[in-house]
């Protein structure tokens, strides 16, 4: 039992790592769509950061063209989505 929980804990702490060194264009594009716009997609700042980091480094994603793209959006949820759209399919 005392290994389940402890296992638990340490699976609990790896998932909500606190992310750093965080681009401005990830630090914008978040604030917009979770502040802002209350994007559901993303629940929390840190979540939306851990993906938009996620993508700089995995997918090697232009996210200060699509932080430009979001918040001339103005929270328009089609006009958001159509931004993720342009920016995934190059």
């Amino acid at each position: 039992m005392k290994y389940a929980l402890a296992s638990l804990s340490l699976l609990v702490a790896c998932s909500q790592k606190e992310v750093v060194n965080v681009p401005q264009e990830c630090t914008d594009l978040c604030r917009e769509l979770v502040s802002e716009c209350r994007y559901e997609a993303y629940p929390t700042l840190d979540s939306c950061l851990q993906g938009c980091v996620y993508r700089i480094e995995e997918e090697n994603l232009d996210m200060a063209e699509q932080a430009e793209c979001v918040l001339d959006a103005g929270c328009d949820t089609f006009e958001i989505i159509e931004c993720e759209n342009e920016i995934s399919a190059r």
